[in-house]
Formats: C-alpha cells, structure tokens, sequence
C-alpha cells in the first residue's frame, strides 16, 4: 500500500513516508526506492495518496508502478472527486488540524483526469468504481490493470 498512513492489511506491505507508522518501506516518494522496485507486484493499492502530490510527481509515479506490477496486475486508487468535493476545502487540500504537510492535499482528480493519466502511464483497462475505503458521496475508486 502507498502512502499507507497507519492502514495494516493482513498479507500486505506498507510503504510511507513517516517512521511513526511503522511502514515495510520507509520512504518519501516521488521515485519508489529499490526496495519497491525489485519486487513484481499483483495488486498495489494507493488510497488518498496521489493527491499529495503536483499531477507531474503523480504522472510519474504511475509510470514507475505501471513498470512494477506483474502483467495483469491491478492498482487501485481513492480520492476525493474534485466535482464532489467544491465548496469543502478541507476536502480539497487536507485536514490542517493534522498539522502535517504529508496529510495535505497539492492536486485533485476527477474520473476522467485520473482516467487520462493512467492511461498516459500505459494502463489500458480503467474502471471507475464506488469508493469502498471513505466517503462514497465524496470519493471515487479507480481498478486499473496493467
């Protein structure tokens, strides 16, 4: 999981940014370490996490987790959808009561510019689905597989 925060799955690996959270992969990004990259992936979930970065750190990112999960694998992400999210800025940018850059918010998506990106970065089946880990009024799901 990127950007886990402190989200544990039995079976899964974590990668963030703070050593509070105790991650598997101890790492800021953008530029997935060795570590990461060694690996071949099936399934890689990244839940509000692509919105912490500018749309070219994304875009990048992309690339290299395109580049690392296993033909037919799966990545899956959740965000705010910027057409739900007007007018609520903390769903914008981040809860500033955390006081904590790595929680705050530096791009937001829609469907269709998270589509886009993804298959910029090479994915080719793109599903947008109900988010299942947050808000679903807010948020939106996205399954795409290499």
């Amino acid at each position: 999981m990127l950007c886990a925060g402190n989200m544990r799955r039995e079976g899964w690996q974590t990668l963030d940014a703070n050593p509070k959270n105790e991650p598997d992969f101890l790492a800021y990004i953008p530029q997935l370490p060795p570590a990461v990259t060694a690996i071949v992936w099936d399934e890689i979930e990244w839940i509000h996490g692509i919105t912490s970065f500018y749309p070219w750190e994304g875009r990048s990112l992309l690339g290299e987790v395109h580049g690392i999960l296993s033909p037919g694998g799966k990545l899956v992400l959740e965000q705010p959808d910027f057409n739900n999210v007007i007018g609520h800025v903390e769903w914008i940018f981040g809860d500033p009561t955390y006081r904590n850059p790595l929680h705050m918010n530096k791009w937001s998506f829609t469907p269709s510019t998270l589509t886009a990106m993804l298959k910029d970065a090479g994915f080719s089946h793109i599903e947008i689905l109900p988010a299942q880990h947050h808000v679903p009024e807010r948020d939106f799901r996205v399954e795409a597989y290499r």
